[in-house]
């Protein structure tokens, strides 16, 4: 299961598993490819499509995790969905912002893989690729809160891996990527904005179909 696919990084990542007929994916988000919706429609046994707003309340997790988990011979969780939003200083922060922030980047992966846990077969291998940041380890001025959430869900599955040594735990630090969320700083303003306006002017920042077949490469289909 992938959370967050209808563009960027996501939406790489499920374009590519779901190309290989070995796999089952269910993708997750407020909207959809008409591309995905075409492979649901066509292969409702094999990919399967939730629509989810994980700033929302109360979520139901559990129904597009056991689809993904029923008769697999291991299990795969990808917690990619995030917001880099709210962008300014401490003390200007929309609240509601921040809030959406902490569910979208933090609050659900916690609560995915939680779930995960309870519906996964027995004797059914799992993993857990929690997407993170390079924010997760290093204050950037200007993200507060995006900082905080990545550093706490590095943390929250540090504490995983520890509880479960079973279950296959990683945070991926998928580095500068040409997405929405580029996009969305480089008509932000902060303190550092000039270098990521650079890097997409110098045509420096990753491909997200690269880094989708790196992550997939490393720690899907590896052995």
């Amino acid at each position: 299961m992938i959370t967050g696919v209808s563009r960027g990084l996501g939406e790489a990542l499920f374009e590519q598993l779901a190309a290989d007929r070995e796999h089952r994916v269910a993708g997750l988000g407020r909207t959809f490819t008409e591309k995905q919706r075409g492979l649901a429609a066509a292969e409702p046994e094999r990919v399967a499509l939730y629509t989810m707003d994980f700033a929302a309340a109360t979520l139901d997790l559990a129904r597009p995790l056991r689809w993904a988990a029923e008769g697999a011979s291991h299990a795969y969780l990808i917690l990619n969905a995030g917001m880099v939003e709210p962008v300014g200083p401490v003390g200007q922060l929309d609240p509601v912002v921040v809030r959406d922030s902490i569910a979208v980047n933090l609050t659900v992966p916690m609560l995915a893989a939680s779930t995960f846990l309870t519906v996964l077969p027995p004797g059914t291998p799992g993993t857990v690729l929690f997407i993170s940041s390079g924010a997760a380890t290093r204050p950037i001025e200007g993200w507060a809160a995006y900082c905080a959430a990545k550093a706490g869900g590095e943390m929250f599955f540090r504490v995983l891996a520890e509880e479960r040594p079973g279950i296959t735990v990683a945070s991926i630090n998928p580095g500068r990527m040409d997405t929405g969320m580029q996009g969305v700083l480089r008509r932000s303003e902060f303190p550092t904005k000039q270098s990521y306006v650079d890097a997409y002017e110098e045509g420096t920042l990753g491909r997200p179909e690269d880094v989708a077949a790196r992550i997939i490469s490393e720690h899907v289909t590896r052995g």
